[in-house]
C-alpha cells in the first residue's frame, strides 16, 4: 500500500530543474505514425492460408519422421500414414475444404489454434507465456528504471493512437525495401481500393502481412473460465496497470478526449508510486493467483469477485497494458531469466495480461506477453517501432525531477481478501515455486560468427545456427529428435504459425560427418542451407504438414468420427514431443528472449542472430536435460562451423 504521505520530496523542487525536453506536439506527440496507407488497406484483399494437398503432406511428413524417427518405428508410421492417405484421408481433406469454404473471414486453423490455447488448463506462465528483452538505450543514462518505463508508457500509447485511427502504417514484408519502399509503391497502393491493393503491393515485390492481431495488442486479458477461457476487450479505459511490490496501481495515460497525456503526468505517477509504495504481504499479492492452473483460478476469481473485486478486475483487465517495476538489479543472466519467464513467486506479475513490460532496477526493460490472442509478429513490431521512437524521443530523462501526481491520475486497485482467498493466493505462490523448482536456465553467446560473416559464405545465417544446435544435441546425446522452428503464416488472412522441421536429412547427414571429423564437409553444409530455405519458403507459404494434420485431426473430431488410427500412432505421437523448441528473434531491437521446454525432457532455445555474435537463451527440466551442459556444447558447435567455413 502507499505511505500516508502523497507527494513526493523532490516535487517541490521541478522548477529548478532543466525536463529533459522533446519537440514534440500536438499531433506528433499524439502519433507514432501517420501513414498515407491506413493500416488495414490490405486486409479486404490478403490471400487465405492454402490447404495443402494430402499427397503433399504425406511425403513431406515422412521425409522429417525418417530423421529422427528409430527405424521400426518410422517402418510403422509410414504404413499408418499410407493407410490414412487411402482410406480416411481424402474424406476428411474434403470436410477441410468445405469448412474452409463456409469460413471465408478467417483461415482454416484461426478458430482451432485459438480453441487449443484456451482450453489448456496448464498455467500460462512458462508453459506458454514468452519474453523478450530489448536491447539497452545507446544513451547509458537512459538505462533507469524511472525514465525507461515512462518512455515506454507514451510510446507505446502513441503507437495505439496511430493504430485506433488507421494511420500505423500497416505491416509489409519488402523483399528490396530500396527499390519498393517508395512514394510511388504507397501512392499507388493507397490509390488502389482495399480489395485489389494487395495485387498492387505485389507488382511491387512488396507482401503485406495481416494485422488482424493488432487490435489484441492492447485493452486485453485472458480471463479464467472452467474449462474454457476467453479473451476480454475493453477499449473505452483509459489508464495502464502498474505492478510494484505486489501492489497494483491503474495510470491514466488518456485524458477524456482520448488524448496523451503530457509525459511529465505519467512520469510523476511512476514516480510517486516507486516512492511511496510499502512491499504488500504474501498473502495480499492477487497476482499470484494468474500462476494457477486454470479451472483452480477460474475458481478462485469466481471467488474474488463474490467478495466484491468485480470492478478491481474490470479495471486490471481493461488497462492497455500492464508495466512491472522490478528491485531486481542483477547481471547475472540466469537469476534474470527466472525473473522474467516465471516472475519468482508470481507476486509482481499479472500473466493473463495482453502484455506486460518489467522494467528491472537496472532500468532492464524486458516484454512478457499472454500467447493465445497472437503470435511474435505483432509484439515484436510494437516493440521495434518503440524502441526507435524512444531512443529518439527520450520524453523524460533521469535529470527531470518528477512533479507532484495529479490525484485522478494514479489510483492503486485495493483488493477485499476473505482469509480463504488469502490462503488461495499463498498456496498458489507455492504451488508456482514447486511447479518450476526443476526447470533451470543457461545463455550462450558466440561472437567468432555473425550474421555478416555468415552471409559472406552463401549460406543462411539462420540454417548455420540450426545445424549447429543439431550437431549440439547429437554430441551430448547420441540421436536426433523432433525439432520445431516456428515460423510466421501472417502472409496470409488470420495465418498463425506454422511448424518448420529444421531437422532435415541434410542436417543429419552433416551433423554425422562433422561428428566423426571427415573431410570436405563444405558441400554438406550447403545442402543444410538450401534444405532450410525450401522449408522455410513451404512453412511461410502455408506448405507446412502439421497444422494441416492437425486440422484433419479436428475435422475428424468435428464430424463425430472416430479418429483415424494414425493419430494414435506411436510415430505420429513421437513427431509431436518437441524435444528441441526453437525460435529465432533476429533483431537488433532484442537482447534476448526466452521460453519454457514443451516437453519435460526438451530444450527451450530462443536464439539470435544479428550483427555482433550469435546467442541464445536455453532452458531446460534440471531432472532430464542440462541447460548449461547444452550451452556449452553449442558453443563448441559453432566453433567447429566457424572454422570449417574459415571466417
Amino acid at each position: 500500500m502507499l505511505r500516508s504521505t502523497n507527494v513526493i520530496a523532490v516535487g517541490r523542487q521541478s522548477s529548478r530543474n532543466l525536463r529533459c525536453k522533446h519537440s514534440l506536439t500536438g499531433d506528433d506527440y499524439q502519433f507514432l505514425q501517420r501513414s498515407e496507407i491506413p493500416s488495414y488497406h490490405f486486409q479486404k484483399s490478403l490471400r487465405r492460408l492454402p490447404i495443402p494437398k494430402l499427397v503433399d503432406s504425406v511425403k513431406r511428413y515422412l521425409a522429417a519422421a525418417k530423421v529422427v524417427l528409430p527405424g521400426d518405428v518410422y517402418n510403422k508410421t509410414e504404413k499408418s500414414i499410407r493407410e490414412f492417405e487411402k482410406s480416411e484421408g481424402p474424406e476428411l481433406q474434403k470436410g477441410l475444404l468445405e469448412y474452409d469454404r463456409n469460413h471465408k473471414d478467417t483461415s482454416y486453423i484461426s478458430e482451432p489454434w485459438f480453441d487449443m490455447y484456451l482450453r489448456d488448463r496448464v498455467p500460462v506462465a512458462v508453459n506458454y507465456n514468452p519474453f523478450m528483452m530489448y536491447a539497452p538505450d545507446p544513451d547509458n543514462k537512459f538505462n533507469h528504471q524511472l525514465s525507461r518505463a515512462t518512455n515506454f508508457a507514451i510510446s507505446y500509447a502513441r503507437f495505439k493512437r496511430s493504430l485506433d485511427k488507421n494511420v500505423l502504417a500497416p505491416e509489409v514484408f519488402h523483399l528490396n525495401p530500396k527499390q519498393s519502399d517508395t512514394k510511388l509503391f504507397r501512392t499507388v497502393c493507397k490509390t488502389l481500393p482495399p480489395s485489389l491493393s494487395w495485387f498492387g503491393a505485389v507488382a511491387f515485390k512488396a507482401f503485406p502481412l495481416d494485422m488482424s492481431q493488432y487490435k489484441s495488442l492492447f485493452n486485453g486479458t485472458r480471463v479464467p473460465k472452467k474449462d474454457k477461457d476467453f479473451l476480454y476487450s475493453d477499449t473505452t479505459q483509459k489508464h495502464f496497470l502498474v505492478m510494484y511490490k505486489g501492489a497494483l496501481f491503474a495510470v491514466r495515460i488518456f485524458d477524456d478526449k482520448g488524448e496523451i497525456l503530457p509525459a511529465e503526468e505519467v512520469q510523476a505517477s511512476l514516480a510517486h508510486i516507486l516512492q511511496n509504495t510499502e512491499e504488500k504481504p504474501n498473502d495480499s499479492c492477487v497476482g499470484s493467483l494468474t500462476s494457477l492452473e486454470r479451472n483452480l483460478w477460474a475458481q478462485t476469481r469466481q471467488e474474488l469477485e463474490a467478495a466484491g473485486n468485480g470492478e478491481n478486475l474490470k479495471k486490471i483487465d481493461g488497462a492497455l497494458f500492464a508495466i512491472c517495476l522490478d528491485d531486481l538489479k542483477t547481471q547475472d543472466h540466469k537469476r534474470l531469466v527466472k525473473s522474467l519467464l516465471i516472475g519468482d513467486e508470481a507476486k509482481n506479475r499479472w500473466f493473463d495480461k495482453c502484455f506486460q513490460l518489467i522494467v528491472d532496477a537496472n532500468g532492464q526493460a524486458t516484454i512478457n506477453f499472454e500467447h493465445s490472442w497472437g503470435d511474435g509478429v505483432a509484439v515484436l513490431r510494437l516493440m521495434e517501432e518503440s524502441f526507435r521512437d524512444t531512443n529518439k524521443h527520450h520524453f523524460v530523462g533521469p535529470d527531470d525531477t518528477p512533479t507532484s501526481p495529479k490525484q485522478e491520475n494514479v489510483k492503486e486497485i485495493e483488493f477485499k481478501l476473505t482469509d480463504s482467498l488469502k490462503k488461495r493466493i499463498e498456496d498458489a505462490q507455492k504451488s508456482h515455486v514447486e511447479a518450476n523448482a526443476d526447470l533451470d536456465f543457461a545463455t550462450m553467446e558466440f561472437p567468432g560468427l555473425t550474421r555478416g560473416s555468415i552471409k559472406k559464405t552463401k549460406l543462411s545465417p539462420d540454417s548455420v545456427m540450426q545445424l549447429a544446435i543439431q550437431i549440439a544435441f547429437y554430441k551430448t546425446y547420441k540421436e536426433f529428435v523432433p525439432t520445431y522452428e516456428s515460423c510466421s503464416t501472417a502472409a496470409f488472412l488470420k495465418g498463425r504459425t506454422e511448424c518448420m522441421r529444421s531437422a532435415t536429412a541434410a542436417t543429419r547427414e552433416a551433423t554425422l560427418a562433422i561428428v566423426e571429423g571427415k573431410k570436405d564437409v563444405l558441400p554438406l553444409l550447403t545442402e543444410c542451407s538450401n534444405q532450410h530455405g525450401q522449408l522455410v519458403k513451404e512453412a511461410s507459404m502455408g506448405q507446412g504438414f502439421d497444422r494441416h494434420l492437425l486440422g484433419l485431426k479436428i475435422t475428424a473430431q468435428r464430424q463425430g468420427k472416430d479418429l483415424p488410427q494414425f493419430f494414435e500412432d506411436d510415430g505420429y505421437k513421437r513427431m509431436g514431443q518437441f524435444v528441441l523448441s526453437t525460435s529465432t528473434l533476429s533483431t537488433e531491437t532484442i537482447v534476448f528472449g526466452g521460453f519454457g521446454p514443451v516437453v519435460k525432457d526438451g530444450f527451450g532455445i530462443g536464439y539470435n542472430v544479428v550483427a555482433s555474435k550469435l546467442g541464445a537463451v536455453i532452458s531446460s527440466n534440471k531432472s532430464k536435460r542440462d541447460a548449461a551442459k547444452f550451452s556449452e556444447a553449442l558453443h563448441e558447435s559453432l566453433d567447429l562451423l566457424k572454422r570449417i567455413l574459415k571466417v
